[in-house]
């Protein structure tokens, strides 16, 4: 069977927007109780990769993700060449450390190149203990890049504490690294977010209505941390 055409992709695209419309509008219940997953990619998700895709570059040398190493395996191409993935619970088959990053000293300094740290902050109460311990793992001239939610429903799966606005990261951020080299971005706008929290998929909104930036409404917060060289 051939793929489908672009006419044919249009056309699916443009009745899953329009069936997108009136799921926002329709009662209390929203058309997803996790995040969409199961209509197709979060539209936190979508912002996510968009955002590591932009910094694919820092995704080189020795590298750690937090639960498994989806973004580091998808966006780092053949840069690492040591990957480690980081969890709290020894019990995560993907694991190969486990360690709690709020109690001091729990990895040695200066060990990897890049960290991706892709939705755990919100779940750590200690976020200035957690962001201090990533600053030190980081080596000289490392990369930290950070996503949080800023609008999202809350999982009750988890230990969520806080939604995040991008003055939080930054401040956050700036407490250990040079504010010179923090950058932080929004991502969403009024709609997104809308239908971020009645768990609509990406693709039922239009892809002009993804891409439009309200920093008052934002979907997904992203930053990059550069640790000094000295």
């Amino acid at each position: 069977m051939k793929p489908p055409g672009r006419i044919a992709r249009v056309t699916r695209r443009g009745f899953r927007v329009v069936r997108g419309r009136v799921l926002l509008a329709r009662g209390v219940r929203p058309a997803s109780r996790t995040f969409g997953f199961e209509r197709g990619q979060p539209i936190h998700r979508h912002y996510i990769d968009d955002f590591i895709r932009a910094h694919a570059d820092r995704i080189q040398g020795r590298c750690v993700e937090f639960h498994d190493a989806s973004y580091t395996r998808r966006f780092g191409g053949n840069r690492p060449d040591h990957v480690d993935v980081l969890d709290l619970d020894d019990s995560n088959p993907h694991a190969t450390v486990v360690a709690d990053l709020t109690k001091p000293h729990s990895l040695p300094p200066n060990t990897y190149d890049c960290i991706i740290c892709v939705h755990v902050l919100h779940l750590v109460y200690d976020a200035d203990a957690f962001t201090r311990a990533l600053h030190e793992l980081l080596a000289p001239g490392g990369t930290l890049l950070v996503a949080v939610p800023a609008t999202a429903m809350v999982d009750p799966e988890w230990t969520e504490y806080r939604r995040w606005t991008a003055l939080g990261i930054t401040t956050l951020l700036e407490q250990f690294f040079d504010p010179s080299a923090v950058q932080v971005q929004t991502y969403g706008n009024s709609l997104a977010a809308a239908a971020e929290m009645r768990g609509l998929a990406a693709d039922e909104i239009a892809p002009w209505e993804l891409r439009a930036t309200d920093e008052h409404f934002p979907v997904e917060v992203c930053a990059q941390a550069v640790k000094s060289d000295a």
